[in-house]
């Protein structure tokens, strides 16, 4: 291949991968064009800007709403725990499941339950679910103030599950997608006044260590991919677990939500998102020269775990565009992630200083996103291997 420009390269690699993932006989018009999108999170899934999503799927021909119920650090349990208590009737049956009386979903106090559960004539197609590692499995009666008429599991097995459950009560067909996120850094010391940078000179912005991160020492790949997960032996700390933001603890939690949902699974309706896999082989690419005036993916960071507009949040979107839309994300209205405006005051130093998207940045985001999620085996859009296709195929991560 020696000789050809890059960017043909580029294009002979994208390819490629198109090839691996739908086969020769993969046709455009059975990928979903118009999708309503249920997002549970946390400021890790607002670090994707969903109030930015619709617009950025618009070039690529497709209509992507979406509605994000966002708590600041929210565990899955306490969505799971905002439907139990939104004023409607929702119990449990014999195994313990969620079950929902539909007369009384109108009566429901959140706006945000309210329209996941249909209350305002909203049907979703599909629904996000990002864990924020509480642990597989924790039983308890009480958690952040929080006190429980009966022992709950608080986990993200458990919470996920009862969640998924409801979810497909309204829509038997939805799709389910689990959002990886990707390991923090440890918080560094706040510098002397002297020695601040601008961003942290202005009036009002948040100066904690966690926005002095330890760069020089952190390693992504180490943090990602080194540990296993092991729950704290504390049961009065239960939450101190070791390497609960790793690939090992994502990849347990996905195994045993295929486990309870097999079916769900069989028809590749329960995927990952897997963007921390995604910033691995970025880091990579970086380390090696190949990702244009990117040292490594600690750029992506603006504290110990939230990202700058710009690039690191652009990724995170087009992967979730790549993921549900099931096509490459190369034809997305990407310059509005450049527009420092559009991130708002930013009092607490998530999103700026922007760190700009380039075209040759991305194309390497492009390039990477799809190479990743059709060799990934549970982000793969299709279970069933057509030809074409390479079902042998994986990322590494070694």
């Amino acid at each position: 291949m020696k000789g050809y420009p890059l960017l043909l390269m580029r294009a002979l690699a994208l390819l490629a991968a198109v090839n691996v993932c739908y086969g020769q006989q993969r046709q455009e018009a059975a990928r979903p064009r118009r999708l309503s999108v249920y997002y549970f999170g946390n400021s890790l899934t607002g670090c994707s800007d969903p109030k930015d999503h619709e617009a950025l799927a618009k070039p690529a021909g497709k209509e992507w709403k979406c509605w994000a119920f966002l708590g600041a650090g929210w565990q899955l349990w306490q969505h799971r725990h905002a439907i139990e208590h939104s004023g409607m009737e929702l119990k449990r049956d014999s195994h313990g499941d969620l079950t929902i009386d539909p007369a009384t979903i109108e009566h429901s106090t959140s706006m945000h339950v309210r329209r996941f559960l249909g209350a305002l004539g909203d049907k979703w197609d599909a629904i996000i679910l990002q864990p924020f590692s509480m642990g597989l499995s924790w039983k308890c009666m009480e958690m952040w103030g929080v006190k429980f008429d009966r022992e709950t599991d608080v986990g993200d097995i458990a919470s996920a599950s009862d969640l998924i459950k409801i979810y497909l009560s309204l829509n038997p067909q939805g799709k389910v997608f689990i959002y990886q996120n990707w390991p923090p850094m440890q918080p560094g010391k706040l510098p002397p006044p002297n020695q601040l940078p601008d961003w942290a000179k202005r009036p009002g912005v948040r100066i904690t260590p966690a926005e002095f991160p330890l760069r020089d020492s952190f390693d992504y790949e180490q943090a990602w991919l080194g540990g296993k997960y092991q729950p704290s032996p504390d049961p009065n700390r239960r939450w101190l677990h070791e390497n609960a933001r790793s690939k090992d603890y994502h990849d347990r939690l996905f195994a045993a939500l295929k486990e309870k949902f097999p079916q769900l699974h069989e028809d590749g309706r329960l995927r990952v998102i897997p963007v921390a896999d995604i910033f691995l082989e970025l880091h990579r690419k970086a380390k090696a020269g190949r990702f244009d005036g990117i040292k490594d993916i600690g750029e992506y960071y603006s504290d110990v775990q939230h990202i700058p507009g710009g690039l690191p949040r652009y990724t995170v979107a087009a992967a979730f565009y790549a993921c549900l839309f099931e096509e490459p994300p190369n034809k997305l209205e990407w310059r509005i992630y450049n527009d420092a405006s559009r991130y708002g005051d930013d009092k607490h130093h998530d999103s700026l200083p922007i760190l700009e998207i380039t075209p040759e940045r991305m194309e390497v985001v492009h390039e990477t996103i799809w190479e990743v999620i059709c060799r990934h085996p549970d982000a793969q859009p299709k279970r069933k291997a057509s030809r074409g296709d390479n079902p042998n195929a994986s990322v590494s991560t070694s």
